[in-house]
């Protein structure tokens, strides 16, 4: 009897667990729903990573990748893989800003991130992105604000006396990336680029030695290890959004991004949509496939 109540509860504990990362079905055209968004497919799988988004669809785990426009541009035309695959044109989720996020008390290390971004955005910005091919998703401005410039708090000094910051990333190409060299791998990309030039930047500036640590994080994981100090920023093609402002200290936007839908190829017609509404009942059937933790994930399978 017991080995037949553990099996239960170990089936039970199962669909529960399965249940957990599926779309909530809500009708977009009912203006009465509380969910802060549309809800695409009929299922949702949530991964660890966009790059594990992109790989489930490939083997087969879903129908629809939707994943950031700044990583399906490179990914879609670099790299063999995915040659069978592309963005559903006609079809943008979202318009989206990204932000660099330290804890919610360290304005002080923000202003001086801010500050950096800045003061090279006719420079090392402007070439970095050039390196990268992002030009046009460019935002700050030689003219941008900082609107922690008057910030007294003790981070950026902490930083300092430690003589390192810790930055957390994903493998999130073209953002973040890892390059063969030699016997080894070089971490490359165009957030881990820029992060490099904003700390040489103020470096020089200060006349400080802050040296950077870069650590592979979970991304659903940010939030808490900036609360308990495993890092001090999330550098990493944030979205930002209402949410994470109030938890966090962002940054001032630097990079402009869309959420989009990847398909095989051979499914372009299946899902050829003129609009949000047409790719809604286009996708009613189908999986769909999302970063756990990311803009994509809020977009396919909202908080209520």
């Amino acid at each position: 009897m017991k080995k037949i109540l553990s099996i239960t509860m170990a089936c039970l504990l199962l669909v529960a667990s399965l249940c957990a990362v599926s779309c909530n079905k809500v009708d977009v055209n009912d203006t009465n729903n509380d969910a802060k968004g549309p809800v695409y497919g009929k299922e949702c799988l949530a991964v660890a990573s966009q790059l594990d988004a992109l790989n489930g669809l490939v083997k087969g785990d879903a129908d629809i990748a939707v994943i950031d426009s700044v990583m399906a541009g490179y990914y879609m035309s670099r790299v063999d893989t995915f040659k069978d695959y592309q963005v559903l044109p006609n079809v943008i989720l979202a318009e989206e800003q990204y932000g660099i996020a330290a804890k919610k008390s360290n304005e002080a290390l923000m202003s001086k991130v801010n500050e950096a971004l800045i003061a090279i955005a006719d420079s090392n910005y402007l070439k970095t992105a050039q390196i990268y091919g992002l030009t046009s998703e460019l935002l700050v401005k030689a003219d941008t604000v900082n609107p922690y410039a008057n910030a007294t708090d003790s981070s950026w000094n902490d930083v300092v006396a430690s003589g390192k910051v810790i930055i957390g990333y994903t493998i999130f190409a073209p953002i973040a990336y890892k390059e063969d060299v030699g016997t080894g791998s070089w971490l490359t990309g165009f957030d881990i680029d820029l992060a490099r030039a904003v700390f040489n930047y103020l470096n020089a500036t200060y006349q400080t030695d802050v040296k950077i640590e870069f650590v592979e994080i979970e991304w659903a994981q940010k939030e808490a290890l900036l609360e308990n100090g495993t890092i001090d920023l999330v550098w990493n093609g944030m979205t930002i959004t209402p949410e994470r402002s109030a938890e966090m200290c962002i940054s001032i936007p630097y990079l402009a991004n869309k959420q989009v839908a990847v398909i095989k190829k051979t499914d372009a017609e299946k899902y050829a949509s003129a609009d949000l509404a047409a790719f809604t009942k286009n996708t009613k059937d189908a999986i769909i496939i999302v970063e756990k933790g990311s803009a994509g994930e809020e977009l396919v399978n909202p908080v209520k």
